[in-house]
């Protein structure tokens, strides 16, 4: 269960690099800050679940996209693979 109060968010208007301070909105971009403690909560919870995830190995070993620690040229390097074995 998250805290109603952990789903608020204090929005604080900053002023856009470049600008000068008016009373214009434009010259303004929102920031939301949020409760630590769900900031905490959700670090935990995402570390608990891609530990299990990783561990009992229900991630397929051809994941490469949104893979902590795995790179793009990990999956060029499996298509290079797959075609050399293709042709030869």
């Amino acid at each position: 269960m998250f805290p109603k109060r952990w789903k608020r968010a204090k929005l604080i208007p900053v002023l856009k690099p470049g600008k000068d301070s008016s009373d214009e909105v434009s010259k303004y971009r929102p920031i939301s800050l949020l409760n630590v403690g769900g900031k905490v909560l959700e670090e935990v919870m995402i570390n608990r679940i891609n530990h299990l995830i990783y561990t009992k190995g229900y991630i397929n070993n051809n994941q490469y996209g949104f893979t902590p620690q795995v790179s793009s040229i990990y999956a060029a390097m499996a298509v290079k693979n797959l075609l050399r074995k293709g042709s030869g």
